[in-house]
């Protein structure tokens, strides 16, 4: 699996039932065993509205297999860093 692979799963993850004019964009951090992805959200106009997404998540798609886990939304060096002890076997 390489990163042009992991970016494809993961704008068909997030974007895959959305319009094209409505897609989210996709981030990826690539680390040894895998990638981190997450839909980025749009800035809001207004500082002080809440987001419309609270406690999302992203997802680890493992380098070796490319199964797909959904992970809590941290940043994206700490899910890489959870990742090696939770590796699907």
């Amino acid at each position: 699996m390489n990163l042009e692979q992991a970016r494809a799963i993961a704008e068909e993850y997030f974007n895959g039932v959305r319009p094209l004019d409505d897609a989210h964009e996709v981030s990826v951090y690539s680390f040894k065993d895998g990638y981190v992805a997450w839909a980025k959200e749009d800035e809001p106009d207004d500082p002080s509205v809440l987001p419309t997404v609270v406690g999302g998540g992203c997802v680890v798609i493992d380098a070796a297999t490319g199964e797909i886990m959904i992970r809590p939304l941290l940043s994206p060096e700490t899910v890489a860093d959870q990742w090696p002890g939770r590796r699907p076997r």
